[in-house]
C-alpha cells in the first residue's frame, strides 16, 4: 500500500505552514520514491488518533509526529539514512530534536503567531485559505493561543497585545502632576521602549535568544557539510531544515531573518539551507504545487464541519474548553480504558452554574432595593397654545391647515 502523509497545507511559498510537517514531507521525498507515497493537505489534526500532524498512514496504521514517522520508515525501508548512525549521533538527534521543538518552535511562534502584524497580515490569511468556512473563526484563534503558550517560558507572551493606532489623546503617564507649592512639574517624557512598536521591543529581547539558538545549532554542525557527517544528510538535517525555513519567512517585521543574516552562526546556517536545496531537497520554493505528489483530501461534509465548529466554540468557553478538549481527544478515560464523560459533565455543569450565578447577580443589581418606593420621572411636555383651548369647536379650527388662502373679497363695481 502507498504511504499517505497528512500535513498542514502549503502557505508562505512553502509546502507546509508547520515546521514538523515541512520536515516530514522533505524527508519522505528524499528517502521514498515518488510513486510510493502521496501527500495530502488534510489540515485537520483530528484525522489521526494522536491528534497530531504530520501523520503517516500505511496499511491501516497511523504514525504521528516527525520522529515517530522517521522511526517507522526506518523499519519500512531498507535504505534508511540513519541506519549507520552511531549511538552518540542518535543521542544527539534526540537531544537537538527536543531543542528544536522547544526553543525553535517558540521563536517561530513569536515570529508568525504572537506578533500582531504578522498574525493579521500573514499567518491568519494563510489559514483562511487552508480551512473551510466557518472553521476559519475557531481554528486559527486556537492555534494562536497555543503558540502564545509556547512563548511563556521565554517571557514573550506579554507582547501579543495588538498595537492600537494613535487616537490623539494624551497618555496619562506623560502628564505632570501639580506640586504642593502650586507649580507644575515637568511632564514625564516617554522612554525609548514606550515609543517603540511591540515588534521592535521584541527584536531587542529576541536578539540574544536568536543568537543562542543559531550558535547551538552551528556548534553541532561545525565544519561539516551536514549536521552529523560530511557524506549524507540525516533525519536531524531535515528537521533543522524545516524550522530554519519558517524562521526565514519574511514578515512585516522580519527581525528573526535579520538576526540570522547578521549572526556569524546564522550566516553559516543560511549556507546549510543552500546545500540542502542543492541535493537532498527535491522541491523548489514557488513550485510546490507541481514538485510534490499532492492528492486532494476527501471533502468534508456539512455535518462534520458543523460539528468541528461547535467543538471549537465549546473549547473557547472558560471552564469547559479544556475538559471538552480532553474528552474529545479521548484523554478522559476510566479504569476500564473507556472514555469517562463524568468529568465533562461536571465541568459543563460548573460552567452553567457559573453563568447562571453571574446572570442572577446582574439582574439583582439592576433591581431597586426591596421595600423602596419606585419613582417614575417623565419629561415635562409644554402646553401647546392654540384654539383647542376653546373646546371641540376650537379643536376643529385648530386642526385646519395653516396654508389655506383667504378668499378674495369681491370687487366693487363703479357705475358711471
Amino acid at each position: 500500500m502507498v504511504l499517505e502523509l497528512h500535513v498542514w497545507g502549503p502557505a508562505l511559498e512553502l509546502p507546509s505552514i508547520d515546521p514538523d510537517c515541512l520536515a516530514a514531507l522533505s524527508y519522505i521525498d528524499h528517502t521514498v520514491a515518488r510513486e510510493d507515497w502521496t501527500l495530502m493537505p488534510s489540515n485537520d489534526p483530528a484525522i489521526s488518533p494522536d491528534n497530531i500532524l504530520p501523520a503517516l498512514r500505511h496499511n491501516g496504521t497511523w504514525t504521528s509526529g516527525y520522529l515517530n514517522i522517521v522511526s517507522y520508515l526506518t523499519r519500512y525501508t531498507a535504505n534508511s539514512i540513519d541506519n549507520d548512525a552511531t549511538q552518540s549521533q542518535r543521542a544527539d538527534t534526540l537531544a537537538y530534536a527536543s531543542y528544536l521543538t522547544s526553543r525553535g518552535a517558540a521563536l517561530i511562534a513569536f515570529s508568525l503567531y504572537v506578533s500582531p502584524s504578522a498574525w493579521a497580515n500573514l499567518t491568519r490569511p494563510a489559514y483562511s485559505t487552508l480551512l473551510p468556512f466557518p472553521l476559519t473563526w475557531t481554528v486559527p484563534p486556537g492555534l494562536r493561543a497555543a503558540a502564545i503558550a509556547k512563548t511563556e517560558h521565554l517571557g514573550l507572551h506579554q507582547l501579543a497585545a495588538d498595537v492600537n493606532p494613535e487616537d490623539g489623546k494624551s497618555d496619562p503617564k506623560t502628564t505632570g502632576p501639580v506640586t504642593s507649592t502650586g507649580f507644575l512639574r515637568l511632564p514625564k517624557r516617554p522612554g525609548v521602549t514606550e515609543i517603540m512598536q511591540p515588534e521592535q521591543v521584541a527584536a531587542i529581547r529576541l536578539q540574544s535568544l536568536a543568537d543562542d539558538f543559531f550558535s547551538v545549532l552551528e556548534e553541532l554542525r561545525g565544519p561539516k557539510r551536514y549536521f552529523l557527517s560530511n557524506d549524507k544528510p540525516s533525519s536531524l538535517d531535515f528537521l533543522v531544515f524545516g524550522y530554519l525555513k519558517l524562521i526565514q519567512v519574511k514578515t512585516p517585521h522580519p527581525f528573526l531573518s535579520k538576526c540570522m543574516k547578521k549572526s556569524a552562526a546564522g550566516t553559516r546556517l543560511l549556507r546549510f539551507l543552500e546545500i540542502m536545496h542543492e541535493g537532498p531537497i527535491r522541491w523548489q520554493p514557488g513550485k510546490v504545487d507541481t514538485d510534490l505528489p499532492w492528492i486532494a483530501p476527501t471533502p468534508r461534509g456539512l455535518l462534520e464541519i458543523t460539528g468541528k465548529f461547535g467543538g471549537g466554540v465549546v473549547e473557547s468557553v472558560p471552564g469547559v474548553g479544556e475538559a471538552w478538549k480532553k474528552y474529545w481527544r479521548g484523554a478522559m478515560k476510566g479504569e476500564d480504558g473507556a472514555q469517562d464523560s463524568t468529568q465533562l459533565i461536571y465541568a459543563a455543569g460548573s460552567a452553567l452554574i457559573g453563568v447562571a450565578v453571574l446572570g442572577a447577580m446582574v439582574l439583582f443589581r439592576s433591581l431597586p432595593p426591596f421595600g423602596e418606593s419606585i419613582h417614575r420621572f417623565d419629561a415635562h411636555k409644554p402646553e401647546r397654545a392654540g384654539l383647542h383651548q376653546f373646546g371641540d369647536i376650537g379643536t376643529i379650527f385648530d386642526n385646519l391647515p395653516d396654508d389655506l388662502e383667504t378668499p378674495a373679497k369681491p370687487s366693487k363695481r363703479t357705475t358711471l
